[in-house]
């Protein structure tokens, strides 16, 4: 297993190399629509920032051997950098020389439907987390499910290929013998599979966690919060992928917050920092409703004192600098609103603590009795750190 191991971390490295040179030299090349991350900086540096991958896999492995998770972001990490050394490949050969590399169209072609095979590693990685094996046997009929959609995805997308990109000049050994309608049914069909496959993994995650308690309940938190950032930079590179001037840095986010998951998985198995997971999950609500609160404030006053002002400044910067001043002014105030707000929703328990506190805080201002003063320091601690047993010791 270790010879094996070895083995696919440094092909995979190779494979990187070979990408990013190729990627290189396709740099004034335009990439057909589907075969670009959005800018051409991604397209060559991606290839190197994807061996987190294989990073995580192999940090995992080290520790456990035979973890199923661990394994599977090897897979993913290989079969992204093979990806990504067949679509440049079939670039240079194709567009940037044509003719240049042998059989360049023939792995071009390889490249746009070999992607939907490895999307079953994701699948079972989601499935066996954290603990490499499913809830029960009867859930690896989702990763069956998954991979008999893959296959479906990937045979259709052979023989469809060559029938959409046809401003690029391909080589299908497989002809066409069928129609666009029925590639596309079949493909829609694999891709409705994969979908509720990835769906019935992410479940399975929901279902451990109400399961879970103690270190698997930490371990779940992190795939959770790495996962919510994930999802939320797909999004933001999905909106922006569709404007020219916005999508170098949505494919960026987009493609850079995907590692985000694999990293979180890592530090969940090996228990690094675990319980943790709560600071950062309180800290990144904060702070993230903090600026989304301070730029829509910002802007909104911007706009409003521009319309105010504008008959007496006649466009000088008095509107901007007004709203910076004033935004600025807001950051405690809504800091600790917000904060508040977080931990009365999400931390109830942290917030009646420090309720309580405060209100036995301002009871002992006015108390001089140190038998009165006991009680209410007993009721206290009772309250906030619930213990099974309270006493008081007084030095005479």
């Amino acid at each position: 297993m270790r010879v094996l191991r070895i083995a696919l971390v440094a092909l995979t490295i190779g494979l990187a190399l070979v990408a990013t040179a190729l990627g290189w030299l396709n740099r004034d090349t335009p990439a057909p629509l589907g075969q670009s991350l959005g800018s051409k900086a991604l397209d060559i540096g991606f290839p190197i920032a994807a061996l987190v991958l294989v990073a995580v896999g192999e940090l995992i492995c080290r520790r456990h051997p035979r973890h199923l998770v661990g394994w599977m972001f090897l897979l993913l990490g290989l079969s992204a950098e093979v990806l990504y050394v067949d679509q440049n490949y079939g670039l240079y050969g194709t567009l940037t020389v044509p003719g240049g590399l042998p059989a360049a169209r023939t792995i071009f072609w390889i490249s746009t439907w070999t992607w939907a095979l490895p999307t079953t590693a994701l699948v079972v990685a989601l499935l066996v987390f954290p603990s490499g094996r499913p809830i029960s046997r009867r859930w690896w009929i989702v990763a069956w499910i998954s991979l008999i959609a893959g296959l479906a995805q990937g045979i259709a997308d052979a023989y469809r290929t060559p029938l959409v990109l046809t401003d690029v000049p391909l080589d299908s050994p497989l002809g066409t013998p069928f129609s666009t309608d029925a590639l596309d049914v079949v493909s829609g069909i694999g891709t409705l599979g994969w979908s509720l496959a990835a769906l019935a993994a992410c479940a399975s995650l929901v279902v451990r966690f109400r399961r879970a308690s103690g270190v698997e309940r930490q371990q779940l938190k992190w795939v959770a919060y790495g996962s919510a950032i994930a999802t939320a930079a797909l999004i933001v590179g999905t909106i922006t992928y569709t404007v020219p001037d916005l999508a170098p840095i949505g494919g960026g986010v987009a493609a850079f917050g995907a590692l985000l998951i694999p990293i979180s998985a890592a530090l969940a198995i090996l228990r690094y920092r675990l319980y943790d997971i709560d600071v950062v999950i309180e800290r990144t609500l904060v702070y993230g409703a903090l600026t989304a609160t301070l730029v829509a404030t910002y802007w909104i006053l911007v706009l409003l004192l521009q319309s105010v002002l504008r008959p007496l400044t006649a466009g000088s910067e008095v509107a901007v600098a007004g709203s910076t001043l004033a935004t600025l002014a807001l950051v405690q105030p809504l800091y600790a609103r917000i904060r508040r707000g977080v931990d009365r929703r999400f931390y109830r328990s942290r917030y009646d603590a420090a309720r309580t506190l405060d209100a036995f805080t301002s009871r002992l201002a006015g108390e001089v009795d140190l038998d009165t003063v006991g009680a209410e320091l007993a009721d206290a601690v009772g309250a906030t750190m619930r213990p099974a047993h309270v006493s008081l010791w007084l030095r005479r």
